[in-house]
């Protein structure tokens, strides 16, 4: 085996009395070995490999990584073997160019990460017959270079220097000696400094496997906002863009600000383009003038989207939404959704910066039927709410329900297990909710959490029939392990309360527990109280949970592993801890432009008679 970089010479001395013996004995012995193992291939080096050939990858293994998992060396070669779920496909050609800088890549990934000793050496088995080749690559990793010193100089105004996220003692990683000078000139541009000047140096020393690292900054005059011109707006009215921003001139210069104002012309969806930044002026003067650039795109946009689920089976959507409606800036959607369990109709109206630039107002009426095995709903709903963005992080919202609904195909069984059920009536009363989210997305996170907590009431003050109040509350939290592991996890408690008699609490209000969004393994809505026919009734307290551990298998193809817990109780206020039910299983899922699409298997851990042993479960996005 021959390595792709120098290694030291190894000299040894043999001392042997028959020495013509000995030499024909070790060549038989090597002669024995290459019959019984090499078989029809034999291992040679890139090199060596006839350029004149078309050749194919069969194999790729990679041995001697222990600092870094195989699949994070795989994606840095370009040189791959044919994913196995494409069958029909022929093996990938094998490019002796291109693998030569791949080896060249996997010494400067582990060079980038503090590993300058690392060593890459290979072996090419040549099937020659059939044109295959298989590629084994050992690393020696060797010990990393550690950080012996970080130093920071700063001219101009002197401000403390943050926390860097390089440290002494840290492995030297060149992303983040990189991120030290980043978080530096951030920094100094939230702090009003908008022409600061940051440079950073970093001295390797091999022998001592050491580095020393050192910034530099000029953080020049204090600056502020000056006035702010739009480019670019056709039919947009630029108070539109102006009113979006965080800013004000006069204040103190900020690149967060600025950052924000870029994020929330975006959010309105009428432009392909938006760009925010200081003008281009010589000097660098105190106050400083910005420019708004930007592209407008069609207000007005349809959307369609179909799939599949094992639970709903086949779903369409169709949604038209006018991004302008009217002007300033106001939408207008209309919505139209089936599956084979819920149809909607939707008319929503959002208005912008209502009462204050962080609150918008939304009215919407839809008209929703939904098709359960204990109950068939027709429903009228009109919803007025206000929405309230206190940071970027959290928001809340306070809302009206007033709906009028008419059930059918209510059982002779349910009644008998709940007694009277009100077919129909009107539902009139207030809800509110919180929402905290430092997740870093909405398809697939991989860090961060999410908490929410809603409450809605209903009541003949309000002038409706149903008289109850509802509280859910949910947590869910994302933790990177390493080796690019996910650890998600979720917890989901709720409470329901009839005022009077149970009839007063909506049977669609009741909670229901078992399925894709609740706990895999059970079929939908099957886990929890049911009545004399084996249809689920729901009940008045409700907990789930979920741990799954989610990682890449192989390039967009990823893996995860889950367990589910829940259980619903028909007492208010009554955790049914003692008596939860478990489902756990196995999902697959394939990134795509629009998100992750998966598929779980799940299996519960205890059944009930009749039910089936295993559930399948697809879906576009993350279970949560």
């Amino acid at each position: 085996m021959k390595s792709s970089a120098p290694r030291p010479e190894i000299l040894t001395r043999v001392t042997t009395s028959s020495p013509g013996i000995r030499i024909s004995f070790f060549f038989c012995f090597l002669l024995i070995i290459w019959i019984v193992f090499a078989g029809p291939g034999f291992a040679i080096e890139v090199d060596e490999l006839d350029a004149g050939r078309e050749w194919r990858v069969r194999k790729i293994e990679i041995s001697g990584n222990t600092k870094f998992s195989a699949n994070e060396l795989l994606r840095e070669m370009l040189t791959q073997v044919r994913p196995s779920y494409l069958f029909w496909e022929t093996d990938n050609i094998f490019d002796p160019v291109t693998f030569r800088e791949d080896l060249e890549r996997l010494r400067r990934f582990y060079e980038a990460r503090g590993y300058y000793r690392a060593r890459v050496s290979h072996d090419l088995t040549v099937d020659s017959e059939n044109s295959r080749v298989e590629v084994k690559i050992e690393i020696l990793e060797g010990p990393p270079v550690i950080v012996a010193r970080v130093d920071v100089e700063i001219a101009g105004d002197y401000l403390s220097p943050p926390l860097l996220p390089i440290k002494q003692g840290d492995i030297f990683v060149e992303e983040v000696y990189r991120k030290g000078e980043e978080v530096l000139r951030q920094f100094f541009l939230d702090r009003g400094y908008a022409h600061v000047v940051t440079e950073r140096h970093a001295e390797v020393n091999l022998d001592q496997d050491q580095a020393r690292v050192r910034y530099s900054v000029d953080s020049g005059p204090l600056s502020f906002f000056g006035e702010t011109t739009v480019q670019g707006t056709i039919d947009v009215e630029p108070y539109l863009i102006l009113r979006e921003l965080s800013y004000n001139p006069g204040e103190t210069f900020s690149a967060t600000k600025i950052a924000e104002s870029q994020a929330k012309i975006l959010a309105l969806d009428l432009f392909s383009l938006v760009r925010v930044a200081p003008k281009e002026v010589p000097g660098k003067p105190t106050i400083v003038p910005m420019e708004i650039q930007l592209a407008e795109k069609e207000p007005r946009e349809i959307r369609v989207g179909v799939g599949y689920g094992t639970e709903d089976e086949f779903r369409a959507q169709l949604q038209w939404q006018h991004n302008n409606w009217l002007g300033g800036g106001r939408r207008l959607s209309i919505l139209g959704r089936y599956s084979s369990i819920a149809i909607t109709g939707a008319i929503t109206v959002i208005q912008p910066h209502f009462l204050t630039p962080h609150t918008r107002g939304i009215m919407s009426f839809r008209q929703d039927r939904e098709d359960e095995d204990t109950y068939l709903l027709n429903a009228s709903r009109l919803n007025p709410r206000l929405e309230h963005l206190f940071n970027p992080r959290l928001k809340g919202f306070i809302g009206y329900r007033l709906e009028y609904s008419f059930l059918d195909r209510i059982s002779a069984a349910t009644i008998e297990a709940l007694g009277p059920v009100r077919e129909r009536g009107l539902l009139s009363g207030p809800n509110m909710g919180l929402i905290w989210n430092t997740s870093d997305g909405p398809l697939n996170p991989t860090k961060g959490e999410v908490l929410s907590v809603t409450f809605d009431q209903a009541g003949k003050i309000w002038g409706g029939q149903f008289r109850f109040y509802k509280m859910t509350g949910e947590a869910r939290k994302y933790l990177l392990l390493g080796w690019e592991t996910i650890l998600a996890g979720r917890l989901k408690i709720g409470f329901a309360e009839p005022l009077g008699s149970e009839e007063n609490l909506p049977i669609f209000e009741r909670f229901y527990s078992g399925g894709e969004k609740s706990v895999r393994g059970y079929a939908r809505r099957k886990l929890g109280p049911l009545n004399a026919n084996g249809d689920p009734i729901g009940g008045l307290s409700l907990i789930e949970g979920s741990l799954e551990l989610r990682r890449p298998i192989w390039g967009p193809l990823g893996g995860a592993l889950f367990v589910d817990f829940g259980q619903v109780s028909t007492r208010s206020f009554d955790l049914p801890v003692n008596d939860l039910k478990f489902g756990s299983g196995f999902g697959v899922n394939y990134q795509t432009p629009v998100g992750p699409l998966s598929l779980y298997v799940g299996f519960p851990w205890r059944p009930a008679r009749g039910e089936a042993s295993w559930q399948v479960y697809f879906s576009v996005g993350a279970f949560f």
